[in-house]
């Protein structure tokens, strides 16, 4: 079987450097978050706002962050919990840091890609 990946050539696309955490472990009875891939992985992605019919599908207390919509056809990450498990992948786009907070994977044979939405994360007073 022949696949290809989406080239987003109509669309548009920007490059993201994706932070990417390793599997943890518990260490004395303590979780302890794996260690920062290095180098960073970059992928390709078309990036869109996220609309409406997305929020409408969170849960009310989600729907008053600002949320984004991907498309890639490279590897993007959510939470992963349990043993082995992992953080979910975190970028930079537009001056703020988001957290990729649910995949879907599309794999139909022809133009496999993922869509991921993910929310900004909360900014704390210093």
């Amino acid at each position: 079987m022949i696949t290809t990946r989406p080239g987003f050539l109509l669309t548009g696309k920007t490059t993201l450097t994706i932070k990417r955490q390793g599997a943890g472990s518990y260490v004395n009875g303590r979780w302890t978050d794996g260690t920062t891939v290095t180098p960073a992985p970059t992928i390709t992605a078309n990036v869109q706002p996220a609309n409406t019919r997305d929020l409408l599908l969170l849960p009310e207390s989600e729907r008053t962050k600002e949320w984004v919509k991907l498309y890639t056809s490279d590897l993007i990450r959510t939470m992963n919990e349990g043993t082995g498990g992992w953080a979910a992948d975190e970028f930079t786009w537009n001056g703020y840091v988001y957290r990729v907070m649910r995949v879907k994977r599309y794999q139909m044979g022809v133009l496999d890609h993922y869509m991921a939405l993910a929310a900004r994360v909360e900014l704390t007073p210093n």
